[in-house]
């Protein structure tokens, strides 16, 4: 499975310098918990859009879908790592960190750029499917290719801080 070739580990959270921005967003009132900042099925839905966005600037275009094929996302690990309240201007990176003719693995980070922190990240696996056998299949040559050339374009350079973490306890 081609993968990133790290140079070495992240010290921080911050995208990395050839990460693709995938989204742009504000946040909406409407996306407001009781506790006053953004609630956490709109961190995912957040993360989902800028996924939508990563497949779309690879090469999954409407007429793939169309011809049967198409990216089912199967697991998932968000970590909220700073609030996100009111009206902050949010931007989302993503870099692809491996594939393989079955698999999609990519890392996100949504940048609260009011305050310049990095506010959640994300990281996903998505299978490449059938829809019509409903079941997992090797990508066609040209998802291939496409896939290929993103990790080429959007790889990090530096193993992601978050990258591979499991749910723990707090100390």
């Amino acid at each position: 499975m081609p993968s990133a070739l790290f140079q070495g580990d992240a010290a921080d959270e911050a995208p990395q310098a050839q990460a693709l921005l995938t989204l742009e967003t504000t946040i909406e009132p409407s996306w407001i918990d009781y506790n006053g900042h953004m609630t956490e099925w709109h961190y995912y839905k957040v993360l989902a859009d800028a996924g939508e966005n990563f497949l779309r600037a690879m090469g999954f275009t409407e007429d793939y879908r169309l011809s049967g094929y198409s990216f089912f996302s199967v697991q998932g690990m968000m970590r909220n790592l700073k609030e996100c309240r009111l009206g902050a201007p949010l931007r989302v990176w993503t870099e692809m960190i491996s594939y393989s003719g079955t698999q999609l693995h990519i890392y996100q980070y949504v940048v609260d750029t009011s305050r310049m922190v990095t506010a959640a990240t994300g990281e996903h696996m998505m299978l490449h499917v059938d829809t019509n056998a409903r079941k997992r299949i090797a990508a066609p040559d040209y998802m291939e290719q496409c896939m290929a050339e993103a990790l080429r374009r959007w790889p990090p350079r530096l193993r992601p801080k978050g990258l591979g973490l499991s749910i723990a306890p707090s100390a």
